[in-house]
């Protein structure tokens, strides 16, 4: 396996021979660049649905099922049967289903049609962003935890308790969250799902969520992919966030979507919600 890593702390491009090559030192490389750099880029243009999975069952994670029963599904501005189907807004950066007492573990998309115009995915490091913190807003964070929720109005603006519906699910996650996949400490103060920190007024709480954003998404700390049809790209949801701004109005883009969770796998898209949930990439 060759593994080049990206500038910065986020992503590595790596190349095997995926049809055939899948060995145990194969499979260990592939482990151990997806926890040192939480996002891996294949170039696969014949990438099958068995073996997108495949790649997120060799990083040692439970694979999600969506609500038809399979294993993968797709995510499309452009395809009816899409939960996303029609959309073109942005969304602001966040980890998928963090609403939830456990969030995804990975997230992989494999690009099937892209538009001419640019249509990026951009990641942010809440592991870059934590381990730059300076001690003292470092021991400041630990103590702090986040409220988190989804009430789907919508990805371009912060979900609220206050307007949120009684139904809408939501979740207690410490700022600094301990990833299981690469054993390292998240920032996960997000620009969607978080609502408040649990326990200070309006004034502290947005005063602590900008100290957390110039650190995460300083300029340094953010990566942008291009994306280009035959794409896998492959993300630790928990050590990253992924935003995207809005959508050219004509041209298909459409990703075939395997995610998987750390140790038994969950339903990925909830029946009452599938049009809803993690439509954002």
């Amino acid at each position: 396996m060759d593994v080049r890593n990206f500038a910065g702390p986020i992503g590595a491009e790596v190349s095997f021979d995926y049809h055939n090559g899948w060995s145990d030192e194969t499979v260990q490389q592939l482990r151990a660049a997806f926890r040192e750099r939480h996002l891996l880029l294949l170039r696969a243009p014949d990438l099958t649905p068995e073996e997108q999975i495949l790649v997120l069952e060799s990083l040692g994670l439970a694979v999600d099922v969506w609500t038809d029963g399979h294993r993968y599904g797709f995510l499309s501005n452009n395809l009816k049967t899409a939960p996303n189907d029609g959309q073109h807004n942005a969304y602001l950066y966040h980890s998928d289903l963090m609403w939830k007492e456990q969030p995804i573990a990975a997230i992989s998309l494999y690009a099937i049609a892209i538009p001419d115009e640019p249509s990026p995915t951009l990641f942010a490091s809440g592991v870059g962003a934590a381990a730059s913190l300076p001690a003292d807003l470092k021991a400041e964070f630990s103590d702090y935890e986040g409220l988190f929720l989804i009430d789907f109005t919508g990805g371009d603006k912060r979900y609220s308790e206050e307007t949120a519906s009684a139904e809408a699910p939501r979740a207690n996650h410490p700022l600094l969250y301990e990833d299981p996949v690469s054993g390292q400490t998240s920032l996960i103060v997000d620009s969607l799902f978080m609502d408040k920190v649990v326990g200070k007024d309006e004034a502290e709480g947005e005063a602590i969520r900008d100290r957390a954003h110039q650190f995460l998404y300083a300029p340094d700390n953010v990566y942008q992919h291009d994306w280009a049809v035959g794409d896998l790209v492959v993300w630790n949801n928990v050590a990253l966030q992924h935003s995207r701004p809005k959508l050219p109005e004509k041209g298909d883009r459409t990703f075939r979507r395997v995610s998987a969770t750390y140790d038994h796998a969950t339903t990925a898209w909830e029946a009452s919600f599938r049009d809803n949930v993690g439509a954002a990439s």
